[in-house]
C-alpha cells in the first residue's frame, strides 16, 4: 500500500512580535515568519505531543547590554502557549538544543575564547514555563561537538585543540554542571556518544591522537548514570589497511554491544580548523561485536559490493580507484571512497540499521582577464566553492552477530548546500522502513523492506497558505519526526504570488505540520 505525506486544513500565521491564528478552509497547518534572507535564524525543537519550541536571538538587548534570546512554546497546532526572553552577553551562540522528560536543554557557548562562565545551559521546563541557567568555564579554544540527553541528565562532549576531552553533565534535579573524565587517560578525542534514555548508561567511542593514524587506538567506554566508569575496552580489530573514520555503539543487551561505523584505507592525518582528523573518505562499513567486554568478531563491507553502488556516481573523480601491490590485488581489489555524514545506529525489527549520506565539495572554475605591470592582459583561473553536493544515502542492516544482512540506498537529488548536515530521516512504518528528506519545496520518501525497495521515490509538495503561491526558492529545509505519525518540515522560502501584493516576492521562515499516511 503506497503511503505519502499529507497536510492539515488549518492555517496558522506567525510574526516576530506575536503569534495569532485563524481558521480557513483548505489551508494547511503552517507557520510563517517574514525574514530578510535564508540565514538560519530559528532553532526548532520538537517536544513530543507537548508541542514544539522555537529558539532565536532577537535584535533587542537589556539594560546591561546583554542580547535577548527568545524561547517560544507552541502547541501541536502551532499556536503560541507562552514566550520567555533570556539575556546572554554578546558572542554566545546556540550549539544545540534537545528535549526529554519535560526539559528542553539549550547549550550555549561563548566562541571568542576563555572568558569566565563561557559555557551556559538553559533548562526550560516547558510545562511550568520556567527557565533555569547553569554556568561553567571551559578551556579556551574548545569545540563542543557531541550532545545527548536522558530523562534525568544531559551531556555535552568537548574536544579542545590540546586534545584534552571532557564531558559536561547537567543534572535535571540538582540544576548544576559537573565535568566528567571520559575514562581514558592521555590525549583522546570523543568520536561519538549516546545515552540510554531509561537507564542513563552512556556509551562512548574514544580515540587517541598522534602524528600518524597508524598510532591511534580506539576505545569503547561505558559510564553509569552518575558518570562513573563501568568498563573500557581497546578495540583491536583494525590494522593499517582498515582505519576507522566514524564509529557508533549500540547496546543489544546488558552484556552485548555492537559497534558499527565507516572505515577507509588511508593513514593520512589532517587538521581542520585546528582539530586533528583522519581523512574523511570512507571505503565501506564495518562492525565489531562485543560480549562481556570482549571482542567476538568483526566484519568489513566495501561499498563496491553494495547493490546499485555505481548508479549515483556523477563525476569521473567520484571514482577513486586504489589498487594493491601485487598482480592479483591489482586485478581484483577496487574500492571507491566517499565523504560521509553518518547517523546513530537504530533498531528496526531484528536488525541494527546504519545510515550514511555521501557528499562531495563542489567547485566551479572562474576565468578572468588580469593585466601585468606593462598593461598586457592574460587569463587568470581560480576555483570558487559552490557548496556540498549530496549524492546518495547508504543504508545497511546488521544482525545481532554484526554480520551485514542487507543494504539499500536513497538517491539525494539536486541538493547543493553551504551547510553540511544530515538530511535523511528513517522510521518504521507498518509496511516497512521509510526513508525521507526535503529539498526544493518537496518531500521525498521511499519505502523499503530491508534490501527490497517496496516503492520508488515519491515527492510531495510542501503546502503553502494560498494555492496561488509559487515557491520560487526553498533552502535550508529540514524534516523531523514529531509525535505519532506527525512530522515537522521547516525552512526558508521565497514566495511569488501575482494575485496578492503582500505575498509577492516574500521571504519567509515556515513550519508545516504534516502526517505520513
Amino acid at each position: 500500500m503506497k503511503r505519502n505525506f499529507s497536510s492539515f486544513i488549518l492555517s496558522i500565521l506567525f510574526s516576530v512580535t506575536c503569534f495569532y491564528s485563524f481558521a480557513q478552509d483548505r489551508k494547511p497547518i503552517r507557520l510563517e515568519i517574514p525574514v530578510k534572507d535564508d540565514t538560519e535564524i530559528y532553532k526548532v525543537v520538537p517536544c513530543s505531543n507537548n508541542g514544539l519550541m522555537i529558539i532565536y536571538l532577537s535584535s533587542d538587548s537589556d539594560e546591561a547590554g546583554n542580547m535577548l534570546w527568545i524561547t517560544a512554546m507552541l502547541d501541536v497546532n502551532l499556536k503560541e502557549i507562552w514566550r520567555k526572553s533570556y539575556p546572554l552577553p554578546k558572542g554566545f551562540v546556540l550549539e544545540d538544543a534537545l528535549y526529554a522528560n519535560n526539559h528542553l536543554i539549550a547549550f550555549f557557548h561563548l566562541v571568542r575564547g576563555g572568558d569566565e562562565n563561557n559555557f551556559r545551559i538553559l533548562d526550560v521546563m516547558i510545562n511550568e514555563a520556567s527557565l533555569v541557567e547553569a554556568r561553567y568555564t571551559i578551556p579556551e579554544r574548545s569545540g563542543l561537538s557531541h550532545f545527548s540527553i536522558s530523562k534525568n541528565f544531559a551531556l555535552a562532549g568537548l574536544n579542545n585543540k590540546n586534545n584534552e576531552s571532557l564531558l559536561l553533565r547537567y543534572d535535571f534535579n540538582r540544576k548544576d554542571i559537573v565535568s566528567i573524565n571520559p575514562g581514558i587517560d592521555g590525549k583522546v578525542i570523543i568520536e561519538s556518544l549516546n545515552i540510554d534514555k531509561e537507564t542513563g548508561l552512556t556509551t562512548l567511542i574514544l580515540r587517541t591522537t598522534g602524528s600518524s593514524a597508524k598510532k591511534r587506538s580506539y576505545f569503547l567506554v561505558k559510564l553509569n548514570s552518575n558518570g562513573g566508569k563501568v568498563s573500557d575496552l581497546a578495540l583491536s580489530k583494525f590494522d593499517d589497511n582498515n582505519m576507522i573514520n566514524t564509529a557508533f555503539a549500540y547496546s543489544i543487551d546488558a552484556n552485548t554491544e555492537l559497534v558499527i561505523g565507516s572505515y577507509g584505507r588511508t593513514n593520512r592525518t589532517r587538521v581542520i580548523d585546528g582539530y586533528e582528523s583522519i581523512g574523511v573518505a570512507s571505503t565501506g562499513f564495518f562492525s565489531v561485536l562485543i560480549k562481556d567486554n570482549q571482542e567476538v568478531n568483526s566484519g568489513f563491507y566495501d561499498f563496491t559490493n553494495f547493490q546499485n553502488f555505481y548508479r549515483y556516481l556523477r563525476r569521473p573523480s567520484d571514482l577513486s580507484i586504489r589498487r594493491g601491490s601485487n598482480r592479483a590485488e591489482r586485478t581484483n581489489s577496487v574500492s571507491v571512497d566517499h565523504d560521509l555524514l553518518t547517523h546513530e545506529i537504530f533498531q528496526w525489527k531484528n536488525d541494527y540499521v546504519f545510515v550514511a549520506e555521501a557528499y562531495y565539495p563542489e567547485y566551479r572554475t572562474v576565468t578572468t582577464m588580469v593585466y601585468d605591470y606593462y598593461g598586457r592582459p592574460y587569463p587568470s583561473t581560480y576555483s570558487v566553492f559552490e557548496g556540498y553536493r549530496y549524492l546518495t544515502t547508504f543504508i545497511a542492516g546488521f544482525d545481532s552477530t554484526g554480520a551485514i544482512r542487507w543494504n539499500n540506498d536513497l538517491e539525494l537529488r539536486n541538493i547543493l548546500s553551504q551547510n553540511l548536515k544530515p538530511r535523511v530521516i528513517a522510521w518504521e512504518d507498518s509496511d516497512g522502513l521509510v526513508l525521507s528528506y526535503t529539498n526544493d519545496g518537496k518531500i521525498a520518501s521511499k519505502l523499503i523492506d530491508g534490501g527490497t525497495s517496496i516503492d520508488n521515490i515519491s515527492y510531495t509538495d510542501i503546502a503553502t497558505l494560498s494555492p496561488r503561491d509559487r515557491v520560487y526558492s526553498d533552502s535550508n529545509s529540514s524534516l523531523e519526526f514529531w509525535y505519532n505519525n506527525y512530522f515537522l518540515v521547516y525552512g526558508y522560502q521565497n514566495l511569488r504570488n501575482s494575485y496578492q501584493n503582500d505575498r509577492n516576492n516574500k521571504n519567509i521562515f515556515y513550519i508545516n505540520k504534516i502526517a505520513f499516511r
